[in-house]
């Protein structure tokens, strides 16, 4: 990512600026102030202020850092880039960010994590300074700052300057005591200042009325004050001071400037006007604009001179001016000559682009109307932005750009739609979409003026029609090719989506091969975007195939294999939303947990159907097993909210029918009934043979079957096992799911022997992966009859006839995760030796149902050395396995 190095650059502090020493006592003398914010509209002086406390600070040694932020900050790629940048400065580094930017949706734990880490590991006090802070509008980075500055170390300190009181959690702060707040009426200048600010100018001869008078029109204003002190050298401005007409600060501030302005020559008047269109000025840019070739010269003139003009570097390259002095100078030009303002806003964007600044070209080239410019310029710049995952940039421009600019441009048109797509915005997107559809059939892939593949992932992300998708994109004359850059982002994108319909149709091999696909074309600089949905997508076949354990190491490796981690925004959400699930399945509850609070918001934005839905259930289900029924509740109703606000049916219908499972475990029999009478049915795929990723959790199907069985309805649950266990063959997972249920109908039925049949061969089937959830969440029953089958190898363990049978460790692993108790007697346990560290970090990992190859994994030994650590603990707490080992420690109160 870029950094615009100026904004990292703090103003300099110019001779004869009044030191604002009762402010400073104030901030300095308490280091336990953790935040501090000064608020205030425009010429306050909150940018001197702070840049005043940086070298107060600086001067005790402190490290300190400066970032102005402006509106594309709002881009939570480009925010963290400077984030990082500013780190790197504070420790000393150069201005570029330390490591790539990595933010995902709804992810600022990450960032601030690392920034906090970052910050306590300096050994002296730090202080950070956010200058014109009220330009974040964006609820991610909002967020992101409630996490940070909650969490700050005692010896950092951030300070912010900002117009508005900004929406970072300030109440909780003050309660605290952790922040403090300097308003505008603290920002004003005091009497005694005031008079110190006019002394400095001994040429001015401002007497004490004068001052004192100055003082009452502007009650300390800073900005007025400096307009006064400029604009003294006007009688007319002299002879207002005894006008007793009181005027407001904009109006006094417009006088002013008016009469600032007059006082100076033709050309540099000249100079202003038309450099005051300009958002930052340098004398190159100014030159391209005015025509003066000494504008280098004229800048640092009026640096010198104080006329609102401040450094943006060191070298003096970059320059700004004061925003109330531009804007007033900018609404006499637009008053004076219309024409004017088109010709330097025209002149700009033309520089800007030959300097390839796309940004600032694309701000005046809409400045000036030039909408053809302004598209043109957005086009070839949406690459680079799509590629970087800054889509918030590209949604922005997008936005101010006129419809018909962007529809005679095939390229531009593609691009925004799939931002618009990653980024959910489905009213925006639906212009686009019918764009495409009139030139369904035309264009060429390579070079992006083929809408089809962007069609096909409308079709999917937007209506869920997986089959309206691969008619259109089912063509291996196009997805073969050999291609780079954007179009392999297409290519892809679109392989990934065909890997969905192979899942879907049970064609696991069709799916590898798409998948493999997809990888290459990422390789070839598609982008993150497709990797991440890669992985996703590969991982979820494998926990359908039955290779959960597989699946967790894929994810983990993947993520660890990452040069360049994942492209940026939402790659990383479809990656833990397929993690989640996994996660989840495996009953790895403390890594799951986690990942849910860093990605939840993220997978909402901007994952696809599927992956919501598995995600969502699995998150829901979690707080369940953590005994948080409301919290599960909440997570169900966010899933419902989504499926109504994007159309979704089949999301309202899976959180129904998860609700329906909810309500038979709790043994609420007539409202589950109720629940389920009350659900829509939703188009079941064109080809009844097909199988929807989230389906293999949750849905009707299984819902059906979990009713027929608590009606004891045992011929309609009989019939519905038998039809679906025919539609495919091959998912190992939904295999498991339906011989779990077998288990429970043969139960219920009264048939104990079939029953216990059933669910060894779903033991069969599970125990390769380590499936957990899925024998749990069918509730108490499925407990019960696992310690019957647990009770039968203890019983023929006693009579020395235990048969090497491979599902009892598995039991064993199940009934751990579940919390059973075997019925020992609490008060036996007792330990014969203390355990060590280790050995009590690898008995609450058998707590949390973790498997031994997984826990050395985490602990980085190898599975040889957890058995042997597990021997000695079973030793001590005087017990032979895992169950008796987790209600042992229990009762001991060794684990939570």
């Amino acid at each position: 990512m870029e950094v615009s190095t100026h904004k990292l650059f703090a103003p300099p502090i110019y001779p004869g600026a009044v030191r604002r020493r009762v402010i400073l006592d104030r901030v300095l003398q308490d280091n336990s102030l953790r935040v501090t914010v000064l608020q205030g509209p425009a010429g306050h002086g909150k940018s001197t202020t702070l840049q005043q406390i940086k070298t107060a600070h600086e001067a005790r040694g402190w490290r300190t850092a400066w970032l102005t932020l402006d509106d594309a900050d709002n881009d939570p790629r480009r925010f963290e880039s400077h984030m990082r940048a500013l780190v790197g400065l504070m420790r000393g580094g150069a201005a570029h960010p330390e490591a790539d930017a990595a933010w995902v949706g709804d992810a600022p734990p990450d960032l601030a994590n690392w920034m906090l880490d970052s910050l306590s590991g300096m050994e002296t006090h730090a202080s950070i300074f956010l200058d014109e802070f009220q330009a974040l509008r964006n609820d991610a980075i909002l967020r992101f700052f409630r996490f940070l500055l909650s969490r700050l170390p005692a010896h950092a300190h951030v300070f912010i300057g900002s117009r508005s009181l900004p929406e970072i959690g300030l109440a909780t702060l003050l309660v605290n005591r952790m922040a403090t707040v300097l308003r505008a009426d603290d920002l004003r200048f005091t009497p005694g200042e005031v008079t110190q600010f006019f002394a400095e100018s001994k040429d001015l001869r401002v007497s004490a009325e004068e001052v004192g008078a100055i003082y009452r029109r502007t009650e300390g204003w800073p900005a007025g004050l400096q307009l006064f002190r400029l604009g003294l050298g006007s009688p007319e401005v002299r002879t207002s001071l005894v006008d007793p007409e009181d005027h407001g600060p904009r109006e006094l501030a417009e006088y002013l400037t008016d009469n600032v302005v007059t006082l100076q020559s033709p050309r540099i008047q000249e100079f202003l006007f038309k450099t005051s269109l300009l958002r930052r000025l340098s004398a190159p840019l100014c030159a391209a604009v005015t025509g003066f070739d000494d504008a280098q010269d004229i800048l640092e003139q009026l640096e010198r001179s104080g006329l609102f003009v401040r450094a943006l570097d060191s070298d003096n390259r970059w320059f700004k001016y004061h925003g109330l002095f531009s804007s007033f100078l900018a609404d006499s030009l637009h008053r004076s000559s219309e024409l004017e303002v088109v010709s330097v806003h025209e002149r700009a964007a033309r520089w800007y682009l030959a300097q390839h600044l796309p940004e600032e070209a694309i701000y005046h080239a809409l400045s000036c109307r030039n909408f053809s410019l302004a598209a043109a310029i957005l086009s070839e710049w949406s690459s680079r932005l799509i590629s970087n995952a800054e889509l918030i940039t590209l949604e922005r421009w997008y936005d101010r750009l006129p419809f018909d600019h962007v529809a005679n441009r095939p390229v531009l048109a593609i691009k925004a739609a799939y931002s618009l797509m990653f980024l959910r915005r489905r009213a925006k997107l639906r212009p686009l979409v019918d764009l495409m559809n009139q030139h369904a059939g035309c264009g060429d892939i390579l070079q992006t003026t083929s809408p089809d593949l962007c069609r096909a992932m409308a079709r999917l992300l937007f209506e869920d029609d997986l089959h309206a998708a691969l008619d259109i994109i089912d063509r291996p004359e196009v997805l073969q090719q050999e291609v780079s850059g954007f179009p392999a982002f297409e290519l892809g994108a679109a392989c990934n989506v065909l890997s969905f319909g192979r899942i879907a149709a049970g064609d696991f091999e069709g799916a590898r091969k798409s998948l493999m696909l997809a990888r290459a074309h990422s390789e070839r600089g598609a982008g993150s975007f497709v990797m991440g949905y890669t992985t996703a997508v590969s991982g979820a076949r494998l926990i359908v195939q039955g290779k959960l354990n597989e699946a967790i190491e894929r994810y983990r490796a993947d993520m660890l294999a990452q040069h360049a981690p994942l492209d940026k925004s939402f790659a990383p959400a479809v990656m833990a939303a397929a993690q989640i699930w996994a996660l989840y399945e495996a009953n790895d509850l403390a890594a799951l947990e986690p990942l849910c609070a860093q990605f939840q918001r993220g997978i909402s934005e901007c994952v696809t159907l599927d992956f919501i839905a598995l995600a969502y259930v699995s998150i829901s289900r979690m707080h369940d097993a953590r005994g948080r029924s409301a919290e599960a509740q909440e997570v169900l109703e966010e899933l419902e909210r989504m499926g109504h606000d994007s159309h979704l049916d089949r999301l309202v219908s899976l959180a129904d029918w998860e609700r329906v499972r909810r309500a038979v475990l709790a043994g609420e029999l007539d409202r589950a009934t109720a629940l389920a009478k009350r659900i829509a049915p939703v188009c079941p795929p064109l080809n009844p043979q097909w199988i929807y990723m989230a389906d293999d959790m949750e849905g009707e199907a299984f819902g059906r079957i979990r009713l027929a069985i608590a009606h004891h309805d045992h011929a309609l649950a009989s019939q519905l096992i038998a039809r679906e266990r025919a539609r495919q063959t091959g998912r190992v997972y939904r295999d498991i799911r339906l011989y779990v249920f077998e288990a429970l109908m043969l139960h219920d039925k009264g048939s104990p022997n079939g029953a216990h049949r059933s669910l060894r061969k779903a033991l069969q089937l599970a125990r390769p992966g380590r499936y957990v959830r899925c024998f749990l969440d069918e509730g108490r029953a499925i407990v019960s009859m696992l310690r019957e089958e647990y009770q039968h190898f203890l019983q023929s363990a006693a009579d020395g006839q235990a048969p090497a049978d491979p599902d009892r460790d598995f039991i064993e692993l199940l009934l751990a995760a579940s919390g059973t108790d075997l019925g020992q007697p609490r008060g036996r346990h007792h330990l014969t030796d203390p355990l060590s560290e280790r050995e009590k970090e690898m008995l609450q990992f058998l707590a949390n149902g973790v498997a031994n190859k997984e826990i050395a994994s985490r602990l980085f030994v190898s599975e040889n050395t957890v058995k042997f650590h597990l021997k000695n603990i079973y030793s001590k707490l005087g017990v032979s396995g895992r169950v008796q080992a987790i209600n042992a420690a229990r009762t001991l109160r060794l684990v939570s």
